[in-house]
């Protein structure tokens, strides 16, 4: 994927090198992007409170039904949530 591509707060899968391009391979994981430097994508994995800086080349967009087998099952991606303005409710 490259770095253009990619927005805050959108949810992608990490698949490293050794997966081959397979979403199902047991070291893929789900994160969210939460920043970008000047070559890295900032991604936030799992339980993670911390973001990691990831090479583009290695993430893929993610979305709720797409096979993977990723450390983390995400609820829906949700903009208006990612970028604060989620009503209250209650």
């Amino acid at each position: 994927m490259r770095k253009g591509e990619i927005q805050e707060g959108m949810p992608v899968l990490y698949i490293p090198r050794h997966a081959q391009g397979k979403r199902t391979h047991p070291d893929c994981q789900r994160g969210i992007v939460t920043g970008k430097t000047a070559t890295h994508v900032l991604v936030r994995y799992g339980t993670d409170q911390h973001s990691n800086p990831t090479p583009p080349a290695f993430l893929v967009p993610d979305a709720p039904g797409t096979p993977a087998l990723g450390r983390l099952t995400l609820p829906p991606y949700r903009p208006e949530r990612a970028r604060g303005e989620a009503k209250r409710e209650g």
